[in-house]
């Protein structure tokens, strides 16, 4: 009789485990497509349009498009061949295992202070107070965008001294080897670094970003530019509330059971379920493309870009001017915007 519930406890757990595979390898391959398709074609368009030299917002996105597509590549990508197709070269190459999840925790780490920092940005920007919207300057966010990326760099050099290719019971595993530090990436830098701070910060400046988009006499006062960035990280704050709360959820109750003892069925129901979210949480690093695409003005300056990369297809444009918009400098637009 305990045979027969063995074999029946071991036939679902094969079916659990399967019944999520699939799903879990069309979402990442999905995600790893587009994002990367999508990230080239932010790269091309800001470099064509150029409002990242003078707009804070849109020098964020232009460094996020960078760092996002090495998250997927060096990230994503890998997963899917490790979760897939059993091949993780983590287990196999001792500098791979030591530098890998290190340098995503610098990107990842660095893409979520961007967010945050474009919420920021549009807060600033939507003000109704003209010294406040002085504070968007595109020197401040050069100086940020270095510091962010420095920050993050010291912060994780522990994690690759402690980070080793070591043999458990015969077997590869790569590993933590410093229990303390382990702790710390565990209940700070996942939860609340990645997770739960960023989902506070762009849902409090979002909202009174909002608030202030609905003041009238303060939309009157931006320029055509200034409205499509705020709308644009609007958009980005929607997809990151949508992608990453899941995996915030799934971190904190990782974390409350962490010593509670669970029998081979629950680690068996868990673990699948877990992957799977933990390749949705890529949404993030994927999805800006799309989202800026949700901007009328970006979906046509997407359009002329490409036409004038593939086509050779030049469309006029107009010269910049000195002419203000409110407190605001009136920067060069493309031709119905």
């Amino acid at each position: 009789m305990s045979s027969n519930n063995n074999t029946s406890i071991t036939l679902a757990i094969l079916q659990l485990q399967s019944a999520f595979r699939y799903p879990s390898l069309i979402l990442g391959f999905t995600l790893l497509i587009g994002g990367v398709l999508g990230n080239i074609l932010n790269i091309i368009i800001f470099i064509k349009v150029g409002n990242y030299k003078n707009n804070a917002c849109s020098l964020y996105m232009f460094i996020r498009a960078f760092i996002d597509l090495y998250i997927l590549l060096a990230g994503l990508a890998t997963r899917m061949l490790a979760t897939g197709f059993q091949m993780d070269f983590t287990l196999m190459n001792r500098i791979w295992c030591k530098t890998r999840v290190g340098f995503l925790d610098i990107n990842s780490q660095s893409t979520f202070t961007l967010i945050c920092l474009q919420a920021i940005d549009a807060f600033m920007c939507s003000s109704p107070s003209a010294l406040v919207r002085q504070k968007s300057n595109i020197q401040t966010a050069r100086y940020l965008v270095i510091g962010t990326l420095c920050f993050w760099s010291i912060h994780e050099i522990p994690f690759f001294i402690f980070q080793d290719l070591v043999i458990v019971g015969g077997t590869p595993m790569c590993i933590g080897t410093n229990a303390i530090f382990a702790q710390y990436r565990s209940y700070f830098v996942a939860l609340c670094v990645v997770t739960i701070i960023p989902i506070i910060v762009i849902s409090i400046f979002g909202f009174l970003t909002v608030r202030h988009m609905k003041t009238i006499s303060v939309t009157r006062t931006l320029s055509s530019l200034t409205r499509q960035t705020i709308s644009m990280a609007l958009f980005q704050i929607v997809a990151v509330l949508v992608f990453n709360g899941p995996n915030a959820a799934s971190i904190i109750y990782s974390v409350a059971t962490a010593n509670v003892a669970k029998d081979s069925y629950r680690r068996a129901v868990e673990q699948p379920i877990s992957l799977l979210i933990a390749t949705y949480s890529y949404g993030p690093f994927a999805s800006s493309f799309y989202c800026y695409c949700l901007s009328k003005r970006f979906r046509f300056q997407s359009v002329v870009s490409l036409k004038e990369l593939v086509c050779g297809i030049h469309t006029n444009q107009v010269f910049p001017s000195t002419q203000r918009s409110g407190t605001r400098t009136q920067l060069p637009a493309y031709v119905n915007n």
